[in-house]
């Protein structure tokens, strides 16, 4: 009789998993069968047909069926509920579950026709803004001193976004931030408590320690950063018309894998939808110049005029 492997419970995105794979940074839940989770989560032996086809390419998109393979691992999502992943010889687990939390679920989201944003999210008084950007472009700052101002913490680097009822609801990931190794070690951080998740960039998961939620809140504002020149001035604006349609679609979390197919009907359209709901904006600061101040005030009047 084989063993029976331990199960682990956790809510993420608005969503019940059940997994095989024990996630430290995950809020837990109380105990739920496989047919009651939204999410299952297990290793498995994929089939031979997909280890064929990693020869010709690396991943695939489907609207029932999805599967990636790299390094560490391969895992197959199918029907927008079931992730099965086998760990490769050398791949460390570690590395397995960060790949799974990004590109798994996201694959699994997308599926469902939910899209899965690469930003920092953030909520007060029940009203979500995302704040996205590329490295460098200030949204750890940005995100920090909004949360010394009363926002707390939805996400630190990929949210869930669907229609509900007519509005966009935002559905938060985990109570914890991504760090460097040189922002960690000018903290006072209890390292026993972080998690390292990133040799590639030496970064750690740190615990937030303010009020945290599973509930998904209104987003009513999306701010995009991006850095300009030196001796540019400061821009604040509101993204308009089909811009607003780009901004989207250019911070999927699979945006990288998806290439044009980003810009697919099927994903275009859920694009378009959030982007006829949801409020943009621009702000892009002259690089090496403090506009912290300028950028926070900016964000805290969008989000009270939402």
């Amino acid at each position: 009789m084989g063993e029976t492997k331990q199960r682990f419970y956790y809510g993420i995105y608005g969503k019940t998993i059940v997994s095989d794979l024990y996630f430290p940074q995950l809020v837990v839940l109380p105990e739920l069968t496989e047919e009651e989770a939204d999410i299952v989560i297990r290793a498995g032996v994929l089939p031979p047909e997909l280890k064929e086809l990693e020869e010709q390419k690396r991943w695939e998109f489907g609207d029932t069926v999805s599967w990636l393979s790299n390094l560490t691992c391969r895992f197959l999502v199918e029907n927008g509920r079931t992730i099965t992943y086998e760990l490769k010889d050398g791949g460390k687990e570690a590395a397995l579950r960060n790949y799974l939390l990004g590109f798994g679920l996201s694959m699994l989201h997308l599926q469902r026709g939910e899209m899965s944003i690469h930003c920092s999210a953030l909520q007060k008084d029940g009203k979500a803004i995302l704040i996205s950007g590329n490295s460098g472009s200030g949204k750890s700052t940005t995100t920090a001193a909004l949360l010394e101002q009363g926002f707390t913490l939805l996400a630190d680097d990929v949210a869930v976004v669907r229609e509900e009822n007519g509005r966009m609801i935002c559905y938060p990931a985990f109570p914890y931030q991504k760090l460097c190794r040189n922002v960690v070690e000018q903290g006072d951080y209890d390292m026993q408590k972080l998690i390292y998740i990133n040799e590639d960039k030496d970064k750690f998961l740190v615990p937030y320690e303010g009020p945290f939620t599973l509930d998904g809140k209104e987003l009513c504002a999306f701010f995009y950063l991006g850095v300009m020149q030196p001796d540019a001035t400061l821009r604040m604006e509101e993204i308009v018309g089909i811009q607003k349609l780009h901004a989207c679609v250019n911070n999927l979390f699979l945006r990288r894998l998806m290439g044009e197919e980003r810009y697919s009907p099927f994903i275009g359209s859920r694009c378009l939808e959030i982007a006829s709901k949801v409020r943009m904006f621009f702000i892009g600061r002259p690089d090496g110049a403090d506009t912290l101040k300028e950028r926070v005030n900016y964000i805290t009047k969008q989000w009270k005029n939402c």
